[in-house]
């Protein structure tokens, strides 16, 4: 099979990328299309709020390391994610 991408004719770019998304998830055993996506800039800003997260939950004397701490973490980043969200800091600390 043979996919044509002609970017001049914005129909039929978006008509193929249907298709294609189609074939991957119909076939693909490595697509997902309910997983959560990130821009650079989104993780970059997410990653931040996980250290502010983890310095507030430090000083509460949980062991940073843990499972249990990062999945509590990922568990509220994927709970603003779900659905295309966009993720919003939510432990981030003021700029001095």
């Amino acid at each position: 099979m043979v996919l044509v991408f002609d970017t001049d004719d914005a129909s039929g770019m978006r008509s193929s990328m249907k298709i294609m998304q189609t074939i991957l998830r119909e076939y693909s055993t490595q697509y997902n299309d309910i997983d959560p996506k990130f821009g650079k800039i989104e993780f970059i800003k997410m990653l931040r709020d996980l250290q502010a997260y983890s310095d507030i939950e430090q000083g509460g004397g949980e062991d940073i390391t843990s499972l249990r701490h990062f999945k509590r973490f990922t568990d509220e980043v994927w709970k603003q994610k779900k659905n295309g969200g966009y993720y919003k800091a939510r432990w981030k600390k003021p700029r001095q």
